[in-house]
């Protein structure tokens, strides 16, 4: 028969739970998101801003961020503290230099396949999720004065056209490579912000000192006392009485 557990035995399986539940790094095992939404304006009116990104983790507003002027409009308390990091200004230089990049692509599609009625908006939105089992997606959706054109799936590198107006630009920016390993490029740089991100909020929410004692509830450390040679041998005369 085979003998019981002992309690000491029984604790290393009693941990394995909290154990696994933090092996995504992230100490939580719900899904997260880190959203960038661009707004890019081809000809702005006078005062518009034509480029403009907002930022969301987890759903909520994480950066207001005018790409244009390169200039901060709002952000959070977490994020405050991450503005003196490296990894904050590398996020702002890519920010910025995708919604150069937009723009340049949005002057070219409106001259080929959008008839100049007014000045066109795209809207890109780029997004890193990570799953449940620590798995993170990344994808680009791409819309047209608010029409959702095109996604882009970095997991397999493919273009899909939402509507049939999308195909013929769907097939331009499949052809160009440089284009599309940009893209894969800035969401691989997206799933290293939304690791580094999380790993920094769960750092900030642990505690960061042991807890100390209340006043006057303190115990008086034992003071440490010695033994003469002749007061150590009474004591074995007792406990060894045949000596």
């Amino acid at each position: 028969m085979a003998a019981a557990a002992s309690p000491a035995n029984l604790l290393p399986l009693a941990i394995l739970p909290h154990l696994l539940f933090d092996w995504s790094g992230t100490g939580r095992a719900d899904a997260h998101s880190l959203w960038y939404n661009f707004t890019i304006i081809h000809l702005p009116r006078h005062g518009q801003r034509w480029c403009e990104v907002q930022s969301q983790v987890d759903q909520k507003n994480f950066l207001s961020y005018d790409c244009g002027s390169d200039k901060i409009l709002s952000m959070g308390h977490l994020e405050e503290q991450l503005d003196a990091t490296d990894a904050w200004g590398k996020q702002l230089e890519m920010l910025r230099d995708v919604g150069q990049r937009l723009r340049l692509e949005l002057a070219d599609t409106e001259k080929e396949d959008f008839p100049p009625s007014g000045p066109l908006t795209l809207q890109a939105r780029m997004s890193c999720e990570c799953e449940a089992d620590g798995c993170i997606r990344g994808s680009w959706q791409f819309s047209f004065n608010g029409q959702k054109f095109l996604l882009f799936d970095s997991n397999n590198g493919k273009w899909t056209a939402v509507q049939d107006g999308a195909r013929r630009l769907k097939e331009k920016w499949e052809k160009d490579s440089e284009l599309t390993m940009f893209f894969k490029m800035v969401l691989r740089d997206c799933k290293s912000w939304l690791r580094y991100f999380l790993t920094h909020r769960k750092k900030r929410l642990e505690p960061t000192a042991p807890p100390t004692v209340a006043p006057g509830l303190a115990q008086p450390k034992a003071k440490a006392t010695t033994l003469s040679p002749w007061s150590f041998l009474i004591i074995l005369c007792f406990i060894l009485p045949g000596i």
